[in-house]
């Protein structure tokens, strides 16, 4: 039961937060740390895969964050691979994606074009939902409007991130055709709350 609790300091987690991210009881929780109660697998295996989420595995004897992961996309279909982790994670995990700095993909790139309209499908028949902060002034949108919030251009950069799970995507288009993928949970966070606060301040697009 040490283990829980060096998993905890790790992360900075407190019983109740824990709890939450399990779907335990704090009360549980707490039993089980003080050695008042012993867990069964499935209580154990929630535990676990919570932890895990945040980059926390348990080995012997102890706990070890794993190390970042980096990732690089490269081709005319690093878009799409990158839409691809970002179905296949949350569909395991569920949330939401966070989109900053996009600029719509046209028609005219009819593979990105047609792959995206049925990712964004894909996302919605998964329960998945994408927040998208775009410039303000844009009037022409592929994924439903409540998805979208207005703020101004000097927020933008040329470059697209994705922000999901424990992941933070920077997604180069043409003619660079690259996605740089980090998966570091802290980093994550970080830029929520960013995003968050671009988003509180956004204008609701009708």
């Amino acid at each position: 039961m040490e283990q829980i609790r060096a998993a905890r300091a790790l992360i900075g987690w407190s019983q109740g937060e824990l709890a939450d991210q399990a779907g335990l009881s704090q009360t549980g929780i707490a039993r089980i740390e003080n050695g008042a109660n012993q867990p069964n697998s499935t209580t154990i295996d929630k535990i676990i895969s919570a932890f895990e989420k945040k980059g926390i595995i348990f080995i012997l004897g102890g706990v070890q964050k794993v190390q970042d992961t980096l990732i690089i996309f490269e081709g005319k279909d690093s878009l799409r691979k990158l839409q691809d982790d970002v179905y296949h994670t949350l569909q395991k995990n569920k949330g939401e994606v966070l989109l900053l700095g996009i600029d719509e993909i046209s028609p005219d790139e009819k593979e990105d074009y047609d792959y995206t309209l049925m990712h964004i499908d894909r996302l919605k028949n998964a329960g998945i939902k994408e927040r998208i902060l775009v410039k303000e002034g844009k009037n022409t949108f592929i994924a439903p409007k409540s998805w979208y919030r207005a703020i101004p251009n000097k927020y933008f950069s040329p470059y697209t991130v994705f922000i999901y799970d424990t992941k933070i995507a920077l997604t180069l288009r043409h003619p660079h055709n690259k996605v740089l993928l980090l998966d570091n949970n802290f980093f994550a966070d970080s830029i929520k709350c960013f995003f968050n606060m671009l988003w509180d301040q956004g204008k609701i697009i009708n």
